[in-house]
């Protein structure tokens, strides 16, 4: 009975977002899809071959234009969109995943974003690394924000 009423409360606040939200989050949660099966079936060098030009963490990060306010707003909804989604498709959508599905909405539209790859250690000694990936616009945090603590940046994609 729980399962159902939550279900239902989530189905009303989905029902009472705009229309445009619920656009961008039906076209978050097919783009999540997209990258999952990406991710999955094709070897990470070919994917890193269309998420753009790759630069070592050392590289100053200035190599994004600066974008309008339009823009950042957005960037912002997408990020929203794509963390409404990850939370209720049937699987575990990772944070490699969100990040390239709103990279992907983004470019879409014509705005520019930088994904980060970081690596930290963790507290459990039977996991030794754990990696984490996040997006963001000149402006906005879009996906994978708030960072841990400990974590270092190895890469980025423009």
């Amino acid at each position: 009975m729980r399962w159902f009423r939550r279900r239902v409360n989530k189905l009303g606040r989905f029902s009472r977002l705009s229309r445009k939200d619920r656009l961008l989050t039906y076209e978050a949660a097919a783009t999540l899809w997209f990258a999952r099966l990406w991710l999955v079936l094709m070897p990470f060098r070919k994917v890193a071959e269309k998420l753009g030009t790759s630069y070592p963490a050392a590289t100053p990060n200035s190599v994004l234009a600066p974008t309008s306010r339009a823009q950042d707003a957005i960037a912002e909804q997408i990020g929203e969109a794509v963390r409404r989604a990850s939370k209720n498709v049937p699987y575990r959508a990772v944070c490699i995943q969100q990040a390239v599905a709103a990279k992907i909405m983004l470019a879409r539209r014509g705005i520019p974003s930088v994904m980060h790859f970081g690596v930290g250690r963790t507290e459990d000694e039977n996991e030794k690394m754990r990696a984490h990936a996040w997006l963001a616009t000149a402006n906005v945090e879009v996906t994978g924000y708030p960072l841990d603590d400990g974590l270092t940046e190895i890469a980025y994609f423009v």
